[in-house]
């Protein structure tokens, strides 16, 4: 009996063994399935946040573009409008000439041109046009100059000392770019409600 007591102890042995290996490892499996479940939690929430980056950037990246396209569109719109008033302005003064009081304006215009050059021989460049109106215009100032009808404008006159080494333009033309340019920042807020 001794033999069968030393088996019987010996299995009873080997089963709490097993029992605590079993045990260990549940515990172990338990642990190990905690970890991945946490680290499948942190690499999830890693991707969403990865996710989450990449679509705002994405957004901001599409805002900007849409922005600078609506800028741009803006511009051209304004731009376009500025344009079209400086047309217009420029199919009105076309028919200046056939205004009553475009005589008037061509005396304030050579008047404007010839005090500017303040010295006596100087040549007044017209639209042979105007060639009556300048010559009479001059009489009246009493002003003695040389004309030369070799420009074409819608109206107004260019003076010029000898060898053209002082030009005056005061043409409807040169006075109409002058303001336009003068003009563009105040005529552009204007336009963008500024």
């Amino acid at each position: 009996m001794a033999y069968e007591d030393l088996l019987k102890s010996v299995e009873e042995s080997a089963q709490e063994k097993e029992t605590e290996l079993r045990n260990k490892a549940a515990v172990a499996i338990e642990e190990i399935r905690k970890r991945a479940k946490t680290q499948a939690d942190a690499v999830q929430l890693a991707h969403v946040d990865e996710a989450r980056k990449s679509v705002t950037t994405e957004r901001n990246k599409l805002l900007y573009i849409t922005r600078a396209e609506n800028k741009e569109l803006f511009i051209n719109v304004r731009e376009a409008a500025f344009e079209r008033a400086f047309g217009e302005a420029v199919a009105r003064l076309a028919d200046l000439r056939s205004d009553p009081e475009y005589p008037v304006v061509f005396e304030k215009l050579l008047i404007e041109a010839t005090s500017a050059i303040g010295s006596e021989g100087f040549c007044v460049h017209i639209d042979p046009r105007d060639d009556a109106l300048c010559k009479k215009t001059l009489a009246t100032l009493r002003i003695s100059a040389e004309i030369r009808t070799d420009l074409k404008t819608a109206g107004g006159v260019v003076v010029s000392l000898a060898g053209n080494s002082v030009v005056i333009s005061n043409t409807v033309e040169s006075r109409l770019q002058r303001a336009r340019e003068h003009k563009r920042t105040a005529i552009h807020a204007i336009l963008s409600g500024e």
